[in-house]
């Protein structure tokens, strides 16, 4: 029962090449450089597509020069750093006729990157960046948290690189101006808890979108369907396997928020260094980063989304959404320590 439709496939399959060369063969000159031209044109789109290809995630990336004040915060050199790595290749604000354009792992992965930097230039700004959060709010951080908050996927007027850019530089007054003493800085252990706790919300939303792509419809009973949300439903589907894209967007967009965050809190334990010893917090922080570079190492550029318990086809979001939930965990362990 099962040889016939292989057979017949193979069968339409053979008939369709020979097709292919009998017109081939007899077109003429015209004909020939058409397909010729169409040819190279899909040769071109590959090679430039593998050559602007790339996903970021080198765990011993350091603060560049550039962007380093001595007496500033590495933290923010860190995310200046980062940001400027990626807008030298940004590609979710590309057209269509890019081949980068088309990829969706880079895509998502830069937007999780763009959208974490943002998250944590907003609680920069809000809270670590001002005197006990009641003072005024320092300039720099204020543009930059704007600025880096735009729209990833602008192409012109402004673009999203242009304005990323900006924010960099506004990201690098800040610092000087904090080494010179002319900006504020709220090094104390209540801050750095209530940035772990926003950060342990934004992750843990994102959780839950790992589980809704990671369950099938059938894991779910009518009554049950009937309470999730219009978004909510538009994310569960039926397991894929390899062939989920859903899966690869959401594996990608977790990499990249779990990558920019691993790099901005290893700067943030260097400018909390002594508020995270007095509270006997290092192995704590040690932990926390351990499992987070664990889940932002994780790489696969096919991704597959198996249904639970398969054999054969693995759950790549499954595993990376361990760490992510260990992750979690670890964070709010610390902001319970720091606030004792």
């Amino acid at each position: 029962m099962t040889m016939a439709p292989l057979q017949a496939l193979k069968t339409k399959l053979g008939d369709t090449k020979d097709a292919l060369f009998d017109w081939f063969a007899g077109s003429g000159m015209l004909g020939k450089a058409v397909a010729g031209g169409l040819a190279a044109v899909v040769v071109v789109f590959f090679g430039v597509f593998i050559y602007q290809y790339r996903i970021d995630d080198d765990r011993d990336l350091k603060p560049a020069p550039e962007h380093v004040m001595a007496g500033g915060s590495q933290a923010v050199a860190m995310a200046a750093t980062l940001m400027d790595l990626e807008i030298r290749h940004w590609a979710p604000n590309k057209p269509w006729f890019y081949p980068i354009a088309h990829s969706t792992n880079m895509v998502a992965y830069q937007k999780g990157i763009q959208y974490a930097v943002a998250q944590w230039a907003t609680q920069m700004t809000d809270f670590l960046g001002r005197e006990r959060g009641s003072g005024e709010a320092d300039p720099n951080l204020v543009a930059a948290k704007g600025l880096l908050n735009y729209d990833p996927t602008a192409f012109i007027l402004p673009s999203a690189v242009s304005q990323y850019r900006e924010g960099i530089r506004n990201l690098d007054e800040y610092n000087r101006r904090l080494a010179r003493g002319q900006a504020k800085y709220d090094k104390i252990a209540s801050s750095l808890s209530d940035f772990l706790v926003k950060i342990s919300k934004d992750m843990g939303s994102q959780s839950g979108t790992i589980e809704l792509t990671v369950l099938s419809p059938d894991d779910f009973t009518e009554a049950e369907k009937q309470r999730l949300t219009d978004n909510q439903r538009r994310v569960l589907s039926s397991n894929s396997g390899y062939f989920d894209g859903r899966a690869t967007k959401v594996f990608f967009a977790t990499k990249g928020r779990m990558y920019a965050y691993y790099l901005i809190l290893e700067g943030l334990g260097e400018d909390y260094g002594e508020v995270i010893a007095a509270k006997g917090a290092e192995e704590h922080w040690r932990n926390m980063l351990v499992s987070l570079r664990s889940g932002a190492s994780f790489y696969k550029f096919f991704v597959a989304n198996g249904a639970g318990g398969s054999y054969f086809t693995p759950s790549d979001l499954a595993y990376q959404g361990f760490f992510l939930l260990r992750f979690d965990k670890q964070l709010q362990e610390l902001a319970d320590i720091l606030n004792r």
